[in-house]
Order: C-alpha cells, then sequence, then structure tokens
C-alpha cells in the first residue's frame, strides 16, 4: 500500500521525532560529469531547529547546500534552503524562505518567485525531504509519495518512493546493511537510487541519480562522528 503524505498525521499515532536520528558530521564525494568533489556533510540540532548541510571546495569548484527546519509530530516543517555553487560552469545561488504562516514558498537570487503551499500538502526541498525518507523508513514504510520543490519555475512534484530491498555496502572497510530505495515519477525517465545503511539509523551512504542525459552521485566515503 503507498502512503500519500498528506494522510499520515491522522494514521499514523507512533510518532518518530528527528531527535531520534543521531546528528552525525561526515565526509561525501560529490561526483558529476562537470566535477568530482569532496567534502563535509553534517545534520544538527541547534535548541528547536535542525539543520542539514552539505559544504565543499576544491581548486575548480566551490559547493554550499543548507537546509534549516522543525519537526512537528514526525513531519519536517521546513523554514529555509540555501545554494551557492562556484565558478560559472556550475554556478548557481539560490535562496528559498517557506512561510508556513502566510502559506507561501519564495525564492531569491538566480531563479526569482512566490508560489502558495497549504498545510495538507508540504513541499520539501532536496535536503530536508533526505529527513523525512528516514522516518518513514524507521516508521516501516515501504512505498510513500513526498512532493519535492521544483528549484527553477517554483511549485512541486510529486515523487514515489519504494524499496526495493538489501545490499551490501562498503565505506573503506567497513560493511553496513543498506536499505535499497527508489524514487520515480510516471512517464519520467530519471530515477533516484538511495542507499540507507540499517546500523547507522537509515544515514545514507550513496545516493545515485540517474536519466537518460547524465548521472550524479554522491556516496559517503568517512564518518567523522555519529551521536
Amino acid at each position: 500500500m503507498r502512503y500519500k503524505f498528506l494522510i499520515l498525521p491522522i494514521f499514523f499515532m507512533c510518532y518518530i521525532n528527528a531527535s531520534e536520528l543521531p546528528p552525525y558530521k561526515a565526509k561525501y564525494n560529490f561526483e558529476s560529469e562537470e566535477i568530482s568533489i569532496t567534502g563535509i556533510r553534517e545534520f544538527k540540532r541547534s535548541q528547536d531547529e535542525y539543520e542539514i548541510s552539505f559544504n565543499a571546495s576544491n581548486l575548480l569548484a566551490s559547493l554550499f547546500f543548507s537546509s534549516r527546519f522543525t519537526v512537528n509530530n514526525s513531519i519536517v516543517m521546513p523554514k529555509t534552503y540555501d545554494i551557492k555553487i562556484t565558478p560559472k560552469f556550475l554556478k548557481r545561488d539560490q535562496s528559498l524562505v517557506f512561510d508556513q504562516k502566510k502559506g507561501l514558498l519564495k525564492s531569491k537570487g538566480q531563479n526569482s518567485w512566490v508560489v502558495k503551499t497549504t498545510e495538507s500538502n508540504i513541499v520539501f526541498d532536496p535536503l530536508n525531504v533526505q529527513i523525512m525518507i528516514r522516518i518513514f523508513i524507521k516508521k516501516g514504510l515501504k512505498e510513500f509519495d513526498l512532493n519535492i520543490v521544483e528549484m527553477e519555475n517554483g511549485g512541486s512534484k510529486k515523487y514515489t518512493f519504494k524499496t526495493k530491498g538489501y545490499e551490501k555496502c562498503l565505506v573503506g572497510t567497513t560493511e553496513y546493511k543498506c536499505l535499497i530505495l527508489e524514487r520515480y515519477r510516471k512517464d519520467n525517465e530519471r530515477v533516484v537510487k538511495y542507499f540507507l545503511a540499517e546500523e547507522l539509523e537509515y544515514m545514507f551512504v550513496k545516493i545515485i541519480d540517474s536519466s537518460p542525459v547524465r548521472t550524479n552521485k554522491l556516496e559517503l566515503k568517512e564518518v567523522l562522528s555519529f551521536g
């Protein structure tokens, strides 16, 4: 059975908050056709607010992604999402603000737009959706739908997530039991495959984003701190 996000607050009484997902700091490598770069990915909490970020730089480029959010009854409530990428062949500078009180999602920077949102149809950004995924997997869900923001033009698209079994993953010399999760949309050839380590509270070991025209990969290289 597939669960749609908007019915979850009604039917799931066993709450799992982000506080039950341990903070971590880890070294990841991002690889695409244009670049291969290693940086630090971190998930942390400050009072009632959470942040997940990725920061990487080398002689050719720098990447910075940050998502800030709160969690209410196992549901991620987005606040801000920021991207800063250089140099020119990858350049991107964009900030999102999720105004829950006014029901607005605003973007400024490279792409500027404003769209309306509703409490029953929450839109996630590319980073905080990964926290929502981990919460759902810890609940035992096998298939579910989530809405992810469209960064260029605003609005969102609904994606289906479905588990595909387990596979062994190696990080250095450490072996993990990884749950395989696929993200897809009907009539679209793009597929994102997630590898989540059961021993690390379903922390992402690898993400492979594949389409007919390109493939991007984010892969865990070293856990610096956990819990």
